[in-house]
């Protein structure tokens, strides 16, 4: 009986390992997560060696007891500057551009095939490392090609200047095994100091413009009454000068004798053709029909 109790109890326990053990022996990867393989060491406080060899995606894995998985996000990592400081960039070596103030709006992706290399080479700390090239690529790209005019004039171009930035510096050795995917650049905030200048500025620009307008008005006034009075005066002027003349040849064919009222029309018809700049002619003499007869110049 002894013999059969300790197989039976041999048994028991060895089935209850299995049942303890088996599900113990699987570990779960979710859709949104990468996995290494980890090594646990016998007191399970402290961890072994991860399979950087291997890069595990969402499923369920049998991989033993004595192992779990090292998880990094898989899906985008959502992130964001608020009131960033940059400096614009100076046309002289000697001082440093006017400082900004920008929002930036970002969602990068870890590489998979790299998920090995990141934990090696930066462990739980990729996060702070890869914002903090982030930080130091558009502060750059700021100082250094960016102007003041541009951040306001030239927005798609800096946003555009700033994504590759930050692109650039996770690309520099030693990586950091990680692809930029979205990128916005939010509000633009410059100095009180500056801002107060430029609404300065555009109010001056007002006043002076409401000044040349004034000046332009009064110029296009003044232009206005100008050639009316030239007018009116041109206009009396002739009118004096052909009551002048109608005066004068009343007189002179008063003077001459000429009361026939076809010699006075004689008079005026030939006097008329001679006045006519176009016309060059030369009356020679009148036939005794009356019939003006000339001769050209």
């Amino acid at each position: 009986m002894s013999s059969l109790s300790c197989l039976v109890v041999g048994a028991f326990v060895a089935v209850l390992l299995v049942l303890i053990l088996v599900p113990l022996s699987f570990s779960y990867i979710d859709y949104y997560d990468y996995g290494g393989a980890k090594t646990l060491s016998a007191s399970r406080k402290t961890t072994g060696a991860v399979d950087v060899d291997n890069v595990y995606t969402s499923g369920r894995y049998m991989l033993g007891p004595d192992k779990k998985f090292v998880k990094y996000q898989a899906d985008a990592h959502v992130e964001s500057f608020e009131n960033f400081g940059v400096f614009s960039a100076t046309l002289s070596n000697e001082s440093i551009g006017l400082e900004f103030w920008v929002d930036v709006d970002f969602t990068f992706f870890l590489v998979e095939e790299e998920i090995g290399l990141l934990h090696k080479q930066l462990a739980r700390n990729y996060r702070n490392v890869i914002l903090s090239r982030a930080r130091e690529g558009i502060k750059n790209a700021a100082a250094q090609d960016v102007t003041f005019t541009e951040f306001f004039q030239n927005r798609s171009e800096v946003e555009l200047l700033f994504r590759k930035a930050v692109q650039d510096r996770w690309d520099v050795a030693p990586s950091l095994h990680c692809e930029l995917d979205q990128f916005h650049l939010g509000r633009i905030r410059i100095p009180q100091s500056v801002a107060r200048k430029q609404i300065e500025r555009e109010q001056t620009q007002v006043e002076v413009n409401k000044i040349n307008l004034s000046t332009n008005k009064e110029l296009r006034t003044a232009h206005a009454e100008a050639s009316l009075i030239k007018t009116k005066a041109i206009a009396r002027a002739k009118l004096i000068k052909a009551q002048a003349q109608i005066n004068g040849t009343s007189l002179l064919l008063e003077a001459a004798g000429i009361e026939s009222q076809d010699h006075k029309t004689v008079f005026s018809y030939i006097k008329t053709l001679r006045d006519r700049e176009q016309l060059s002619i030369d009356v020679s003499y009148l036939s005794e029909d009356n019939v003006l007869r000339t001769n050209p110049l």
